[in-house]
């Protein structure tokens, strides 16, 4: 399995904040590439020498898919979006029948 991750700045091009609606739709965006969901979370970042907060969100799937990394920069108006993939052992435990 391949762990990917997507780092999203919550602040836009034009530094504004990115919405509440614009980041629920990132989290949809993911969640929908990868039939099996995300996971999201939220921790501060430094882009460009300045802290920001940064939406983080991760999936596990067989394949890489980087163009979601673009679709997520459009939502929250970016100029780039950081994603990275690396493998993993991985796999669902069944915890009741």
């Amino acid at each position: 399995m391949i762990r990917t991750r997507y780092y999203i700045g919550l602040t836009t091009r034009h530094g504004e904040p990115v919405s509440h609606e614009m980041q629920e739709q990132a989290i949809e965006c993911c969640a929908s590439a990868y039939s099996g969901g995300c996971t999201a979370y939220y921790v501060e970042g430094c882009w460009r020498g300045q802290r920001e907060r940064t939406l983080i969100l991760e999936a596990m799937t067989d394949d890489r898919l980087p163009d979601i990394a673009r679709q997520l920069g459009m939502l929250a108006d970016q100029d780039t979006v950081l994603w990275t993939a690396e493998p993993v052992t991985a796999g669902f435990v069944k915890v009741r029948a």
